[in-house]
């Protein structure tokens, strides 16, 4: 297994990516446009050329001048792949990524309720802000 973020040269294994984890399709110029941005993060968990898991980030410019911060957007891994560290590695080279590019913080949105997300950022070395946070979405479609 190879755990690594993906380059503008993976625009098929996204395709395929998508195909995987979503009913939807990507088109080869999009997954490409995606990967070519900097601001886009891709960290991939690779078996026989197959995406098995990753995470989806965003990098967030800061106004005030300080470093910019991640955004994890999702973290996936095929329910066959579940239980083996999978998303524990991918975070932690997301994490060595950060700190090699003076990154400041990564920020993540769970539920409570969703038992196996709150273990593996915890086991990941994420804190919890507040135990009442709320998060509101304006649907624009």
């Amino acid at each position: 297994m190879e755990i690594r973020r993906l380059k503008p040269t993976d625009s098929q294994k996204v395709i395929e990516m998508v195909k995987t984890f979503r009913t939807d399709t990507s088109n080869p110029g999009a997954a490409e446009r995606f990967l070519q941005n900097d601001s886009n993060y891709i960290v991939a968990c690779i078996e026989a050329e197959r995406i098995v898991g990753f995470v989806l980030g965003y990098r967030l410019q800061r106004y005030d001048g300080q470093d910019d911060m991640i955004y994890i957007y999702e973290v996936s891994v095929l329910e066959e792949y579940r239980q083996r560290g999978i998303g524990k590695k991918m975070i932690n080279e997301l994490i060595g990524i950060c700190k090699e590019n003076k990154i400041l913080k990564i920020f993540l949105i769970t539920n409570k309720s969703n038992k196996p997300a709150v273990c593996l950022y915890e086991s990941t070395g994420a804190k919890a802000s507040h135990d009442d946070d709320i998060v509101y979405w304006y649907n624009m479609l």
